[in-house]
């Protein structure tokens, strides 16, 4: 089965050998290059079946922050994967609470671009290593700021934390059940569940309730 893949930059050069790695593998497929974010919008609206959007943060007309969320809108399904480079300060944190699946350093070689694509395809999220540190550093300052009623096992849970399950907690949060979530994220429901046990261990809850307990607590 081919992954039909959509490009957003406003970097021809990068566009172009993007395009030349990915088209090198026989399951993927460029279905269109974009050079900005609302390019990306309306062909993600055209054409909703499209498996990934690998688009750059920092776009002109429409940046890659407007775009994922309007992308999420009309093409739930679609996972997207946000290019950045090493000094992306804000723009990281807004990605990922905007439902980003992946981020990847422009810098990154074929083979991290291949495996990050191949990742993402299977459901599960990415984190280039030049980023880790900088989102490990925010959710660090998030549970600084904790409130102190937030027993400290929970704290010390929350710190251990995967990205997918953080993304998991987000939705029970929101009330989601196992099903909605698996849709949302493009999961099985099993692996939902999975998730779900994972977070009730970590966090010393007894059941969802707990977690949505936690998470108003925060």
């Amino acid at each position: 089965m081919t992954t039909r893949i959509v490009l957003a930059d406003d970097q021809p050069l990068l566009l172009s050998a993007l395009q030349t790695i990915i088209d090198a593998q026989e399951d993927f497929c460029v279905v269109a290059t974009c050079s900005d974010g609302a390019q990306a919008v309306t062909t993600l609206h055209s054409d909703p079946t499209i498996d990934i959007v690998i688009m750059d943060i920092r776009m002109p007309v429409m940046d890659g922050i407007e775009a994922l969320t309007q992308i999420r809108q009309v093409a739930p399904e679609a996972r997207v994967i946000m290019l950045t480079t090493f000094n992306v300060g804000d723009y990281v944190d807004r990605a990922l609470f905007a439902g980003a699946h992946g981020f990847l350093l422009k810098d990154a070689e074929p083979d991290e671009l291949i495996r990050a694509i191949r990742t993402v395809a299977r459901g599960e999220s990415i984190l280039s290593a030049g980023v880790t540190g900088h989102v490990l550093d925010m959710w660090r300052s998030q549970l600084n700021g904790l409130s102190p009623a937030i027993p400290a096992e929970q704290k010390q849970g929350l710190s251990l934390l995967t990205l997918r399950e953080r993304e998991v907690f987000q939705l029970v949060a929101q009330g989601m059940n196992n099903s909605e979530i698996a849709s949302a994220l493009v999961v099985s429901e099993t692996t939902i569940k999975s998730h779900v046990s994972s977070l009730l261990a970590k966090l010393h809850c007894r059941d969802r309730v707990g977690l949505v307990v936690l998470a108003g607590r925060m």
